[in-house]
């Protein structure tokens, strides 16, 4: 493997609201500000992975969280395959065969089949991609080990400094999704380099060339936090830099964690419809105080649009005043003249139809 060389391979996450869902459930200290130590560092149960030239670094810094948390549930150090992971997401992502891959869908994959272990599903990197990703690895042999070790949920991390400090406090590890330039693998001076003093700290990318998803480990200091790097153990401080947060903030596009999700939470969340595959159709008007199916599946158009922020789910169908905000942001995005947050008329209901037209 020429070390020089990055493979990236991480591509965002499209929103889906159910996610927030999953996040309040948790409610405080990860939803709330809390009193964390100046410094604070987690201590991975297993070697920096070797992802050397293959486009699979979702799977990998994936991996490594999956591992770390059942170090953490088990005592025992389980050697996954980000290779599953990721041969497995290939199924699903449409993306190209030689591209990287989503995050929330690596993480959802972990739910429903789990992870199998490289002893059924080797994580040969050296391979060429066309070998690596063969979807012929997949074996029922890997499937039956892999549902032994699926995680009980996963939530988004909001990108802010508390909240991603509060997620690796209480989860161990949150892994992100950088934007990222050349500067992780060049010098000052434009040379290539994975030394650890012309590396670390991280510089922000002058020109981004691709999203790269590490594990975000802890912090030093009130500035910068720690992460690992699934390119090699010989990038940078073995595998792991710094990076300031509020340089990098622009750059961070979504984090995740393994989460312990209430049950009754998860069974709300199955009742409702993925983002994709939401179509509805409002034939009657509707007003504050109100409370019937048509208004319950106009607040799940106005959550999915990002209008509303979850609804406690005995208030789906209630025209309230919490829905009255999303419907006035919602009737001024699209410029209904005049606007009226107690009311959905003929035209706001014309374009609610379009946008969710079945």
């Amino acid at each position: 493997m020429d070390k020089q060389i990055p493979a990236l391979g991480a591509v965002p996450s499209p929103h889906d609201y159910r996610d927030d869902y999953a996040k309040v459930a948790l409610g405080a200290p990860q939803t709330a500000p809390f009193a964390l130590p100046a410094s604070f560092e987690t201590s991975m149960p297993g070697p920096v992975l070797m992802q050397a030239q293959i486009p699979a670094c979702v799977s990998h810094s994936v991996a490594q969280v999956l591992q770390l948390y059942w170090y953490k549930k088990t005592g025992k150090l389980i050697d996954f395959s980000p290779r599953f992971l990721d041969v497995l997401a290939k199924r699903f992502d449409g993306q190209p065969l030689d591209g990287g891959t989503i995050p929330r869908l690596v993480f959802k994959l972990a739910v429903k089949y789990g992870c199998a272990t490289t002893a059924t599903v080797p994580n040969d990197t050296s391979l060429s991609l066309a070998q690596y990703r063969n979807d012929s690895i997949l074996t029922p042999a890997a499937f039956t080990e892999a549902l032994q070790h699926k995680i009980p949920g996963f939530i988004r991390v909001p990108d802010s400094f508390d909240a991603v400090r509060q997620a690796v406090y209480f989860h161990g590890a949150v892994s992100t999704l950088m934007e990222i330039g050349k500067e992780w693998w060049t010098n000052t001076s434009g040379t290539s380099s994975w030394v650890d003093s012309e590396i670390d700290p991280l510089r922000i990318p002058v020109v981004q060339v691709g999203g790269h998803q590490i594990v975000v480990k802890g912090w030093t200091d009130n500035d910068f936090n720690t992460l690992r790097n699934s390119w090699s153990d010989k990038w940078a401080n073995i595998g792991e830099a710094k990076y300031d947060f509020a340089n990098w903030a622009p750059y961070i596009i979504e984090g995740w964690t393994v989460a312990e999700i209430p049950e009754d939470v998860k069974d709300f969340m199955a009742t409702l419809p993925a983002p994709t595959d939401f179509h509805y159709t409002w034939n009657t008007n509707m007003s504050l105080g109100q409370t019937n199916e048509d208004i319950k599946f106009m607040q799940i158009a106005l959550m999915i649009l990002g209008f509303i922020s979850p609804f406690d789910p005995s208030q789906l169908g209630i025209y309230g005043p919490k829905t009255a905000v999303g419907v006035l942001a919602y009737q001024k995005s699209k410029k209904i003249n005049p606007p009226s947050a107690n009311n959905v008329g003929p035209m706001t209901r014309a374009a609610l139809n379009a946008d969710f037209s079945i």
